[in-house]
């Protein structure tokens, strides 16, 4: 799966093949390793010159944990902290790559003006160090760097499920918010419902199940929707009150499969080459850890350092 998703990373960067229209999601079961795919894609990325950004967890954007605060105009809600921190990993993960993109036209934030000859570096710059600006900065990030094709670009958001979820932030008047109420979420939200792309990369996201909270049940039956039986009778199969599952994303969905016999055995000669375990890997070893975790790789490690 990593070299399937670097090989689709290395396609969309590619000035010859048009980027992928639609974004990916990555699914999977809890300790499947979808976090970590997402992980190594964007230090792949990272290391190839691409535009990265990219959230390693978007529960702090939805959980209440980050002070927010209602916008000066309509009816959304700001998040400076959290939108500087993140400008913060773009700068680390892509500055020589921002330092490729001109600005192309002025770009005002607030009452200050950037001029055509600056760089993405500058924007992302000013928008560290103005934080009630922090938001107007990410949404010209986005727009400007989405649009250009110069240099790739990965989106990259870990936990994407909190984009449609409830959050655990209320308004003015006590309601709870909803995730696209929050300004942070909504300049995302429209790469994975097919509203928005990216001209030169990819965008993708990783689900996750540990808070149920934060998994909307219809998202979750649509990523895994239940086995249907055939229906038979075709006066019943044809009747429209009949409901069925529905499946349709906005997102491709890539399925995280439990290890393979053999990359578990690659798991445990890399946890006995590092010191993990000082049990000499034997093939009977492997499969007893293999079926007791019925491939997944957290349930491999736990097995594994149970008495650790």
């Amino acid at each position: 799966l990593t070299q399937r998703l670097v090989d689709q990373l290395a396609k969309s960067a590619d000035a010859g093949s048009a980027a992928p229209r639609r974004a990916s999601v990555i699914d999977g079961k809890n300790g499947a390793g979808k976090s970590a795919e997402l992980m190594k894609l964007a230090s792949v990325a990272a290391a190839s010159d691409h535009i990265v950004i990219y959230a390693h967890s978007t529960s702090p954007w939805v959980n209440s944990s980050r002070p927010y605060a209602p916008a000066n105009t309509g009816d959304l809600f700001v998040q400076h902290e959290v939108v500087m921190d993140l400008l913060r990993s773009v700068a680390a993960l892509s500055g020589d790559a921002l330092e490729k993109v001109p600005l192309g036209k002025s770009v005002v934030v607030g009452k200050k003006t950037l001029g055509a000859e600056k760089t993405l570096a500058d924007l992302v710059e000013f928008g560290i160090h103005t934080p009630s600006l922090a938001h107007d900065v990410l949404e010209s990030l986005l727009a400007i760097a989405s649009s250009q094709k110069q240099v790739p670009v990965l989106i990259a958001l870990d936990n994407v499920n909190t984009l449609w979820c409830t959050t655990c932030y209320t308004d003015q008047q006590d309601n709870v918010l909803p995730a696209n109420r929050l300004r942070l979420v909504n300049a995302f939200l429209p790469f994975f419902e097919g509203k928005a792309s990216v001209a030169k990369g990819w965008v993708v996201g990783a689900t996750s199940y540990i808070e149920p909270r934060f998994m909307p049940k219809d998202l979750k039956l649509k990523l895994n929707p239940p086995m249907m039986v055939p229906l038979a009778n075709p006066d019943v199969a044809s009747d429209p009150n009949v409901k069925k599952p529905s499946s349709d994303l906005p997102f491709e969905v890539i399925k995280v499969d439990r290890l393979s016999a053999e990359e578990a055995q690659a798991l445990m000669a890399f946890y006995h080459k590092t010191s993990i375990i000082s049990t000499p890997v034997t093939n009977a070893l492997v499969a007893k850890k293999w079926v007791i975790a019925d491939g997944n790789p957290r349930d491999m490690f736990k097995s594994v350092t149970a008495y650790f």
